[in-house]
């Protein structure tokens, strides 16, 4: 299953499309303060500004489909991630809040401020759903015939199935993610160890490769759709922060070693980080998964 050069055209396009309309146009009514990081903390994001960005997606979703004809809503759902990536990567780094606010409490708060982040730009990934939807009805597209109704190694139900790929997803992701986002490290004798901050392009690695992983676990072995592992990079940024952000952990990350330093990788990962780069690579890894599975079937 080699891409065309025409397919490729329209993945770049969707791309350009989420890029210029998501991620440059309203950047001025969004962007943090000099040197801060990209989160509704930052104070600079009103209500009023994410309903701004939820029309720009949904446009973008709606354009991107249109444009990507007749795969539509499959290639045009990568505009509002990729918009979003732009975000991800001109964001300054969380441990720059942790060096101006050393505070444990300080910290505690930052975190508690961004337990529920990640759904808000779910929803903003949503609304790029519903506006490739949109577009597809619209025009009344004859739906292509991509080949992805593979079967599965597994054959579940979708009632089993789903809730396994969400589980797995959570466990197996912030698994990946902590592994490749690892920067220098050092021991600890109360945690085991200790990580620095990962630089936005490792982070943007990490999630992506992560949730590719995921994507192509869950589509080759359950016939999972890529919507879910998507999805579940909300829950699992709210997860990490529940379950890891502890108030002993960063009393004792306060007293012991300098901002830059987190009990695990995954706790460096800003949810915006998260939720674009998670979108990206479950798409990614869905598609991989069909060409394997197509590779061994011709192949074989």
């Amino acid at each position: 299953m080699e891409l065309s050069w025409t397919m490729k055209f329209r993945i770049a396009a969707a791309f350009a499309i989420g890029v210029v309309l998501l991620g440059l146009l309203p950047w001025h009514l969004i962007s943090p303060p000099a040197g801060g990081i990209f989160a509704i903390l930052s104070g600079t994001i009103s209500i009023g500004d994410l309903l701004i960005c939820a029309g720009l997606s949904f446009a973008a979703g709606f354009l991107a489909s249109a444009v990507c004809t007749p795969f539509g809503m499959q290639i045009g759902i990568l505009a509002a991630p990729a918009g979003m990536a732009v975000w991800a990567l001109r964001s300054a780094a969380l441990s720059t809040v942790f060096q101006a606010a050393p505070a444990a409490q300080d910290r505690l708060a930052v975190y508690s401020s961004l337990r529920l982040e990640a759904f808000v730009w779910m929803a903003i990934v949503g609304c790029c759903c519903f506006g490739a939807i949109a577009a597809d009805k619209i025009f009344k597209r004859e739906p292509a015939n991509l080949m992805d109704n593979i079967g599965a190694v597994f054959k579940l139900p979708d009632f089993a199935a789903i809730p396994i790929a969400v589980i797995a997803t959570i466990f197996v992701g912030g698994l990946l993610i902590n592994l490749i986002a690892g920067d220098i490290s050092y021991p600890d004798a109360k945690l085991g160890r200790v990580v620095g901050q990962p630089a936005n392009l490792q982070i943007a690695f990490a999630v992506l490769i992560s949730f590719m992983i995921c994507g192509f676990i869950m589509k080759y072995f359950i016939g999972v759709n890529f919507l879910w592992p998507a999805a579940t990079s909300a829950l699992l940024s709210y997860y990490s922060i529940t379950m890891y952000i502890k108030k002993p952990i960063i009393e004792h990350l306060v007293n012991t070693w300098p901002a830059v330093f987190f009990a695990n990788s995954i706790a460096a990962v800003l949810p915006v980080q998260m939720v674009a780069f998670a979108c990206l690579g479950a798409v990614w890894g869905y598609w991989l998964a069909v060409r394997q599975h197509l590779w061994q079937k011709y192949e074989s």
